[in-house]
Formats: C-alpha cells, sequence, structure tokens
C-alpha cells in the first residue's frame, strides 16, 4: 500500500491584485521564501520567486532580490539573513512563508514594514480553533492557518491568535496599563501592533476585508509544549533530552578488575601518527615498560598494562575505529612486576613546566573523554590561555565513570587541574559539572573553593552540554571560531579522568595502563564501574557483568554511551584509552537507514547544536554528491548524534555525515 504524505505546513502566494496593492507604494523591497517543511524531501524545492515576479508584472523591477531559506521560522536563521544581507537597510521587506515564518522576520526587523506576500493554508475546517507550531517554531509565535494572513496590516504580529477577541472584532478598546482586559496577563496586541507601526512610520496600509473567523479561544498551553520550549532554549540551542539511565550505575563504587590473560594494546589508540614498536616476539615486559614509541608531533607511546611475555604484533579489531589495526599482544603472566621507573613523588610544585609537560608526555597520557588527542600535544601550546575548562558533564547517557572518579577521587582530579593549568600558566580553573550528578557538585564544589583561582559551576543536564564547543560558550561566553579550537579563544579543555591521569603521570611517574570503564545497559547482573586494564577483551568484561546469562542477539552493544558510541558487531576488539563505557541496550524495533527519504519535519535541525542542516546533507548524501554536501559545513560536526536520535524518518545521518566528512579530507589531501 502506497503512503501519502501531508504537507503540514503550507502556503499559498496571495491573488495577484493584492500582491500589486502591497507592491504600489514601494520603491524597492527585498523578498524571503521559506523552502517549505513538512513534505516528502525527494527533490531540491523550486523557488516561488518566478511565480512571484509573474504576478507582480511590470512592478517586479523594484524587487531587488529573492532569497530562499530553509526552515525560516528558525529564529536564528533569521538573524544570520538579517545581519549578512543588511535587510534593516531595506524599505520593506517581503516574505513568502506561513504566518510563522513572516512573524519571525517582522520581530528581527521590527522598524521595518514586513508584508506578508502569501496566506497560510488552513490545517483543518476549524483552522482558527487550533494554534499551529510550523515547522520548528517552539516559541511564542504561531499561526491559525486562518487562510487570509494580514500580517501586513499588523506590522508582523498576528491578532488572530495574540488577541482574545481575534481579528474579527477589530481594536476593542479595553486594554488596562497594556494588558488585556480579558486575560491580564498577556500583553494587548492591538497596542503592540500600534507600536510595531509608529516605529515604522508607515505612510500606507493596503486594502483589506475583515472574514468572519472564529473567535480564538485563550486557553493555556499544555505543559509538556511550555517544557518543551524552555528546554530547548536552555543553555545553548537545540541538543536533546535522552533517558539518562544513569541511576544503574551511579552508586556503583569503582572496582578493580581483574587482569586478563593477554591483552590486546593498539598502536593507535590516540589521535594522531599511531606508535611504532619497541619490543619483539618471546621479550618479557614489565607492567608500565614503555613498548612503543611515539611517532610524530601528534602521537603518544604505549605502555604494558601487565608483565609478561610479548606474542607478536597482530591485526585485531579497533572497538573505537570500527576496523582492524596493528596490537601487541602479551600473555599475562600473572606477577604485575613494576617497571622500575614508577615512584611517588606527591610534591611538584618545585619542578619546572617543562618537566612537568615531559612526564605527562612519557607516560603516554590522552583525552580520556573519548577524543584520544595527546594531552601533552594539547598542554604545549604557544598561545596564550588564561582559563582552564575541567569537563565533568558526563552528557551521554547511562555512563557514571566520570561521576564515580569525582566522587571518589575528587582531591586528586582536581589536583591534576593543577599541574595542567601551572604548565598553561592558566589564571582561572572552571569545572563544569551538570546538574543530574549534585553529589559530585557538592564533593568538587567543596574542594575546589579551598584552591585560588579554581571554581565549580553547574550546568543544565542537556545533552550534548559536555562538547567542548559549547562548554566554552556556557562558561566563558566566547565562541569558538570555525574550524578552530578552544585553544583560539584563550581557553583549553580537559576531562576529569585525563586530570587524573596528569596527577598520576606527573607524581607516580606512572604511565597511561587502566582507566575507569562503566559497564551499563539492560538486564545486566553486575552493571558497575570498573577500573580496568588497558588492553582488556571487551567479550571478558561483558561476560562478567552478564553473570552466566546470554545475549539474544535482540541487543546492540555500543563502546561508550547510546548517543556516541560504536556499534560493536563482534565484540572482538579490546579496552583502548578512550572507552569510556560498554553500553547493552535493546535493539531499537526501527532501524536507521541511509535509503529512507527525509520527510522534512525540521527536528534534525532544532536539535542540531552546531547550527547546520542535517537533512541537507542527507539529501547530498544519499544521492552520493559529497562535493554538494561541503556547502552545508559536514566538517563542523561533532557527531553527537542528536539529528539521528530525533529523525522522524530514521535516517542513518550520521553515518552520510562522516562520509561527507571523508571525502572533504580526501579532497584536500589532493
Amino acid at each position: 500500500m502506497e503512503i501519502t504524505l501531508i504537507d503540514y505546513t503550507r502556503y499559498r502566494l496571495k491573488p495577484a491584485s493584492e500582491l500589486q496593492n502591497l507592491m504600489a507604494p514601494l520603491e524597492r523591497i527585498f523578498v524571503l521564501w521559506c523552502r517549505k517543511c513538512f513534505q516528502e524531501f525527494k527533490e531540491i524545492q523550486e523557488s516561488e520567486c518566478q511565480s512571484f515576479l509573474e504576478s507582480i508584472g511590470a512592478l517586479r523591477e523594484r524587487v531587488t532580490a529573492c532569497q530562499g531559506v530553509d526552515f525560516l521560522c528558525r529564529e536564528v536563521n533569521g538573524k544570520n539573513l538579517a545581519s549578512s544581507l543588511g535587510l534593516p537597510g531595506y524599505p520593506a521587506v517581503g516574505v513568502i512563508a506561513c504566518g510563522i515564518g513572516v512573524q519571525v522576520v517582522a520581530g528581527l526587523l521590527k522598524k521595518v514594514p514586513v508584508l506578508a506576500l502569501a496566506d497560510s493554508i488552513p490545517q483543518s475546517g476549524n483552522a482558527t480553533s487550533e494554534i499551529a507550531s510550523h515547522g520548528l517554531a517552539l516559541g511564542p509565535i504561531k499561526c491559525a492557518g486562518c487562510g487570509q494572513c494580514y500580517l501586513n496590516q499588523t506590522g508582523g504580529i498576528c491578532p488572530v491568535v495574540n488577541c482574545a477577541k481575534s481579528l474579527v472584532n477589530g481594536p476593542c478598546g479595553g486594554a488596562k496599563a497594556g494588558k488585556c482586559e480579558v486575560d491580564n496577563t498577556r500583553p494587548c496586541a492591538w497596542e503592540e501592533i500600534y507600536q510595531r507601526l509608529a516605529g515604522q512610520k508607515r505612510a500606507y496600509l493596503a486594502p483589506f476585508s475583515i472574514s468572519d473567523h472564529h473567535s480564538f479561544p485563550v486557553s493555556e498551553r499544555k505543559k509538556m509544549q511550555r517544557q518543551v520550549r524552555n528546554r530547548r532554549q536552555l543553555s545553548f540551542a537545540g541538543g536533546v533530552y535522552p533517558p539518562e539511565k544513569k541511576d544503574i550505575t551511579a552508586r556503583r563504587e569503582i572496582q578493580p578488575f581483574p587482569a586478563p590473560e593477554k591483552v590486546f594494546l593498539y598502536l593507535s589508540q590516540h589521535t594522531g601518527a599511531p606508535a611504532t614498536p619497541l619490543v619483539k616476539p618471546g621479550q618479557r615486559v614489565l607492567l608500565g615498560e614503555k613498548i612503543a614509541e611515539s611517532t610524530g608531533f601528534v602521537s603518544a607511546p604505549v605502555h604494558a598494562s601487565v608483565s609478561g611475555i610479548v606474542e607478536g604484533l597482530q591485526e585485531v579489531y579497533h572497538p573505537l575505529l570500527n576496523k582492524t589495526v596493528p596490537a601487541i599482544i602479551i600473555t599475562n603472566d600473572g606477577q604485575d612486576e613494576h617497571a622500575g621507573s614508577a615512584r611517588s613523588e606527591p610534591a611538584w610544585s618545585h619542578l619546572p613546566e617543562q618537566e612537568l609537560l615531559a612526564r605527562v608526555g612519557q607516560a603516554g597520557v590522552v583525552g580520556l573523554g573519548g577524543a584520544m588527542f595527546p594531552t601533552a600535544v594539547k598542554l604545549a601550546t604557544q598561545k596564550k590561555i588564561d582559563t582552564l575548562l575541567i569537563n565533568g558533564c558526563e552528557c551521554e547517557p547511562y555512563l557514571n565513570a566520570d561521576n564515580r572518579l569525582m566522587l571518589e577521587k575528587a582531591s586528586l582530579v582536581l589536583e591534576g587541574a593543577a599541574i595542567a593549568a601551572r604548565i598553561l600558566k592558566a589564571i582561572q580553573v572552571l569545572v563544569g559539572i551538570e546538574e543530574n550528578k549534585p553529589e559530585a557538585l557538592a564533593r568538587m564544589g567543596q574542594l575546589a573553593s579551598r584552591l585560588p583561582g579554581f571554581k565549580v559551576v553547574g550546568l543544565a543536564t542537556k545533552y550534548p552540554q559536555g562538547n567542548e564547543r559549547l562548554l566554552v560558550f556556557k562558561l566563558l561566553g566566547r565562541q569558538v571560531p570555525k574550524g578552530g579550537l578552544p585553544l583560539d579563544v584563550g581557553a583549553v579543555v580537559l576531562n576529569v579522568a585525563t586530570c587524573l591521569a596528569i596527577r598520576q603521570a606527573v607524581c607516580e611517574q606512572a604511565a597511561l595502563t587502566e582507566r575507569v570503564v562503566t559497564v551499563s545497559g539492560e538486564n545486566l547482573a553486575r552493571a558497575g564501574n570498573f577500573l580496568v586494564r588497558i588492553g582488556t577483551p571487551l567479550r571478558k568484561l561483558l561476560d562478567h557483568c552478564l553473570a552466566g546469562r546470554s545475549l539474544t542477539g535482540e541487543e546492540v552493544v555500543r563502546a561508550g554511551g547510546p548517543m556516541m558510541g560504536v556499534v560493536q558487531e563482534n565484540l572482538k576488539g579490546a579496552v583502548v584509552k578512550g572507552l569510556t563505557g560498554l553500553t547493552v541496550l535493546p535493539r531499537h524495533p526501527v532501524q536507521t537507514s541511509s535509503d529512507r527519504n527525509c520527510i522534512k519535519c525540521g527536528r534534525c535541525v532544532d536539535v542540531c547544536p552546531a547550527n547546520l542542516l542535517p537533512y541537507m546533507l542527507a539529501y547530498y548524501g544519499q544521492r552520493g554528491l559529497w562535493q554538494e554536501c561541503q556547502a552545508y559545513e559536514p566538517a563542523l560536526c561533532f557527531e553527537c548524534g542528536c539529528c539521528e536520535y530525533i529523525c522522524s524518518a530514521k535516517i542513518n545521518l550520521v553515518e552520510l555525515i562522516k562520509k561527507a566528512k571523508i571525502y572533504a579530507r580526501h579532497q584536500n589531501k589532493e
């Protein structure tokens, strides 16, 4: 059975005679048109400009430009256009869109007449009795789809949905102190309209007739709708609120996980060049001994996580890279005999910065939040850094590794942060922690208050709050430039687990050979937070938590959390430095696919914290038009997965965006 998709939000151009009346008093006008929403996205929408120009005939010479916009009802799109096109400088701006699109533009250009060149098509037989939030519009603007748009005459403020008596009765004259006589919690729409028109010094009004509409009832918006609007704007624009599920392991203390019989130590468990092996088959190595040396500037050494005999170098599946890469395999002799270099030296304040930095580099410390960028390289920046930001958000659902570290190792985490701040010569250290971790907030705040220049800041619980760009903006109000890094705005961001590794590297001269991993999800017998040796097979870790149970095949295992974690098809990989967790989830009944058509609902645009247009990347990506994708800046995507999580059509958006990024990298190399 063929399913026909309905265009839930549509508009049609006003009649030619009405458009000509609107245009007659104008010398020039800039026209914006919305590419519409809620329609199956099979082809690029044809421009509405040609039909409009044909309708106004000889007056077309007065149209300076006609610009198409994706989701005009998203206020940020309008703001970008207003600034880039210089719209406030025009005597008038015309809008071909539904009523909400007109209202958005009119709200941004309060001193410029904004003309509605189209009427919203009613969404039901009694359209004016329903509030429509078209496309991405979740704010106070709304449209009742009344079929005849009066926003030309009312300065872009709709009296149908904003006035308790609606347009049918006209100005009532009953406003009290600027408030509606019927509902004193609402401003009088007609006074707002008068003030808007007075500010524009409107010298003309096109004639129109009042239609007989049902009076729009005044009612309280549903609680959920209000909550959605407020939460969408909380902390940063975009983002989602997946079920947290952190309660499964939040109170599980960190437990040491038994060392495995064999460890698989990848040469690539950091951003940059793979490490070069220093050992040979049959050679005995000690715990903490360097077995692979860093290669090039951006690289990190690898150390043995057990004492034992080197079996050799083999290709092993990498759980985060999703491919096989070389790994050194060591058979554990059970002795845990340490390399002689490890020793305790808690006093570090007398050491020069270069010595501190060298110890971090020699220990093989990388970003433990998942990015795995070599920490010594990050701390060696020549740029002036005034602020060190410590990321304690851990916004991925299910995961609690960082949370437990902040509770159980708070003083050591802060000491590691102090060492990093010393190397960077940072003036202040800000620790950002999401508010769903009240105990960690209290513990870290209590200890940080004793340290000069340290401050702990509670942040809204919202995914992906922990992204470093969003963290820099929220904590410092600084915008990391496109293609840039926090370094470019005087900041460095480190994960709390990375801070602990820095402290161990400097004060104990201990290599990074273990890390805390959360194993959580549904129907696990022993979910928890475990201190695990790097190189431990994932299967061994998962089997411990299953405690004799078996996977049914209806589960999905992700290396990491449910949002950004990499699906493990075979569990043949091993723990790497950047592995934050192992999550077992029920297989979703509807699997994502790259073959489905977008229905242009706009949700991916609404939730994208990087302010991209994922649906356009999907459109061109599905057709293999990777060059066309580049106009929509896939390189700015940090693959948080919000778009794919919210996608109504269940399109594999992240996979398509990754392919667009790979294409761009290959083009740049050529």
